[in-house]
């Protein structure tokens, strides 16, 4: 009877090593499919909920290509723009209000040169977004330079309801 021919020592790492590769490749293209390509500035497009949870801000693209959010929802629903500078806005639902204006996508996931109205405030800052790579936004508004402001996280909403829980006394 003759021997059974003996399996190339090179062979077998060579599978693993080919096995690593494909699987690999794989896990990537899944990476990629969960946070899409961001060549336009387009992945912040849609519904954010702000970091206290209280609002709901619909990120659009303007005609001109720059960025801009809009409250769409948020637990007071009725809530008027009381702290508006412009007395005549006062009695203006805060729901269906640009804030966010003329953001311009600089690349690598980073947004500014737009301004962000605080409702709280009545006042408008500087802004500046980042897209980071858990899929959160980064909004920050400052005064001057980015220094002297404020940062929040916004988490990107889902849901349907655009009437979120009031807020706890």
């Amino acid at each position: 009877m003759q021997a059974a021919p003996r399996p190339d020592p090179l062979i077998a790492p060579a599978l693993l090593a080919l096995l690593a590769f494909l699987l690999g490749g794989t896990a990537q293209v899944g990476a990629a499919d969960a946070m899409p390509a961001n060549r336009d500035g387009a992945a912040i497009l849609g519904r954010w909920l702000t970091e206290p949870r209280d609002g709901i801000i619909e990120i659009t693209r303007t005609a001109d290509g720059h960025f801009e959010g809009q409250i769409i929802g948020g637990n007071e629903p009725g809530k008027l723009d009381s702290k508006n500078p412009d007395a005549s806005l006062r009695g203006k639902p805060l729901r269906g209000q640009v804030i966010a204006r003329a953001l311009a996508y600089d690349g690598a996931n980073k947004y500014s040169g737009g301004t962000i109205y605080d409702p709280a405030s009545g006042s408008t800052y500087k802004l500046r977004m980042e897209l980071r790579d858990d899929g959160t936004l980064k909004v920050r508004g400052y005064i001057g330079i980015s220094l002297l402001g404020k940062t929040q996280v916004w988490t990107r909403y889902t849901a349907t309801t655009l009437d979120l829980p009031p807020p706890a006394r």
